[in-house]
């Protein structure tokens, strides 16, 4: 799943019609053969209380980047106090002159409707779910759904719970089945992913892959544990340094809607995969009104393409279609592919907590 459209599932729907497997693979202690203990000894989630770990501000003096830490709600009142007391600033003198928020990082992202990394306007609630349609040669090969579920607190930090399925019909499941389903989760205040899981369920293989972002180092650690048809089981692993602030090939797609999406604007955004650095950049080619079983949609239509180191990499004529709001909803993709075209549709619209 090395393209974020492949991630959402999408181009896996029809990438292997040729197969005549008509159920999902059957293994004995398959789900303890996927176990991937080193990734889960890494990553502690737990129903989010609401409250968002403290970050670091980034203060700006003499056009230099200075870091502050601040302190958790609730904790430390003694030293505060003794602080207050004494009347000395937990920072330099000149540094309080500085509006705290900064320069918005990375530099290669657009600052427009944010404060810092938090976007002015939160696009995203808990409970949206949006039902795609998903076709080839205009015959339905899969559902696909885009959902936001509730926040949760991982390794300390309030996070929000972004989850992909896809599933193929029962007549193209003659062909081949499909039954996936992908994880992230990504960190409320910096706005950047803190793992990633992708649980495959296929005709011909069966599979997980785990992906850790260590953002204290800025490395990232991948696993994947694969049982493959005829071929039996399979393993990789790698850890690699990835560029602060980088998302993952899923995250993305609810990444961009933090963005400001004018016609014209283009958006690059770092993305760290199975190895690699890429850059994605999303350019917004106009507006567009979409009639859908969801209603009538005013939308923006955005274009992505990628470079990994400095080198353009094609992958096809991509159009992807947010809706032209506040929320900025996922509602359509269109992929071209070497023999047709693959379409997502939405079906329904469910906008979760106002």
């Amino acid at each position: 799943m090395r393209a974020w459209l492949r991630t959402t599932l999408i181009v896996a729907i029809v990438s292997v019609t040729a197969s005549c497997a008509g159920k999902i693979l059957q293994v004995d202690r398959s789900e303890e053969t996927l176990k991937t203990e080193e990734f889960d000894a890494q990553l502690d989630v737990k129903e989010s209380k609401g409250e968002a770990q403290p970050v670091d501000d980034i203060k700006v003096i003499d056009d230099k980047a200075v870091v502050v830490t601040k302190t958790a709600p609730g904790k430390d009142k003694k030293k505060e106090k003794a602080t207050k007391d004494k009347k000395k600033p937990a920072v330099d003198t000149a540094a309080e002159k500085v509006k705290v928020k900064g320069p918005r990082q990375p530099d290669i992202e657009d600052a427009t409707g944010f404060e810092g990394r938090r976007p002015v306007k939160d696009p995203f609630r808990v409970g949206e779910k949006v039902t795609f349609d998903v076709s080839y040669f205009k015959v339905t090969a899969g559902e696909l759904n885009m959902e936001i579920k509730p926040m949760v607190t991982v390794n300390g930090r309030k996070a929000y719970h972004f989850e992909v399925n896809g599933k193929s019909t029962p007549f193209f499941s003659k062909m081949y089945a499909i039954d996936d389903k992908v994880t992230t989760y990504l960190d409320y205040e910096e706005l950047r992913p803190l793992s990633l899981q992708v649980s495959i369920k296929e005709s011909t293989q069966l599979g997980e892959t785990r992906t850790f972002y260590d953002w204290k180092t800025n490395k990232a650690n991948y696993w994947q544990k694969k049982i493959v048809k005829d071929k039996g089981e399979r393993n990789k692993k790698l850890e690699w340094d990835i560029l602060p602030y980088s998302q993952n090939v899923v995250s993305v797609a609810w990444y961009l809607r933090a963005f400001d999406l004018t016609v014209g604007k283009k958006h690059a955004v770092r993305i760290a995969d199975e190895g690699k650095n890429i850059v994605f950049t999303g350019e917004v080619l106009r507006k567009e009104k979409l009639e859908t079983p969801a209603g009538v949609l005013d939308t923006v239509v955005v274009t992505p393409r990628i470079t990994a180191d400095g080198v353009f990499k094609p992958i096809g004529e991509v159009l992807i279609w947010f809706t032209d709001d506040d929320r900025k909803l996922l509602v359509r993709l269109e992929s071209k592919i070497k023999v047709g075209t693959v379409v997502a549709k939405v079906r329904t619209i469910e906008r979760g907590k106002e």
